[in-house]
């Protein structure tokens, strides 16, 4: 150990007193509520960083919210907005001709829609198709009444014989 100099870096750190609680809490009320830096007592670093906290939240919520709504499908943004308004013509004008239609036994008209799309895989899922499918039902004026969505990833295979599980069957004649 000969020969070796040994210092110590020693901080030096004035601790002030805090203020009374009553004082604390006012203080630190007044400076969080203008966003100003607040003293470092037990009272206000709770206060400002739960409101802190609540804001970001908020925002990150918001921010959520508005990126979802990038990945709606376009036919079920239409859908949500055509509902009890929009007759078969408009429907079919925006959507096309439906792949499949039937009645129902009230005697309401059924369209169905599927719109495949290819998807290209990744590390967790196989290259396949997604296919939706769509529903729509008009009551006996042809306006858009009711509607359904599903959707379903067709892992592995580029033909699939089915567009999901559980799909519309019409009702078979008798």
């Amino acid at each position: 150990m000969a020969g070796k100099d040994h210092r110590f870096d020693v901080k030096i750190i004035s601790v002030e007193p805090a203020p009374k609680p009553s004082e604390g809490s006012q203080m630190a009320k007044a400076q969080c509520e203008r966003g100003g830096a607040v003293p470092p007592t037990l009272h206000s670093a709770g206060r400002c960083s739960v409101k802190t906290f609540m804001r970001s939240a908020l925002v990150g919520l918001a921010l959520v919210g508005s990126g979802c709504m990038l990945f709606v499908a376009k036919e079920t943004l239409y859908l949500h907005a055509a509902q009890d308004r929009a007759t078969q013509p408009a429907v079919r004008e925006r959507l096309g001709v439906p792949w499949q239609t039937a009645s129902t036994l009230a005697g309401e008209t059924v369209w169905v829609y599927e719109v495949w799309e290819e998807h290209p895989g990744s590390r967790w899922t196989a290259t396949g198709m997604w296919c939706d499918e769509y529903v729509l039902t008009f009551d006996h004026q042809g306006v858009l009444r009711r509607w359904t969505h599903k959707s379903q990833l067709h892992g592995g295979t580029l033909r699939p014989t089915y567009c999901v599980d559980n799909g519309f069957k019409p009702r078979l004649s008798s």
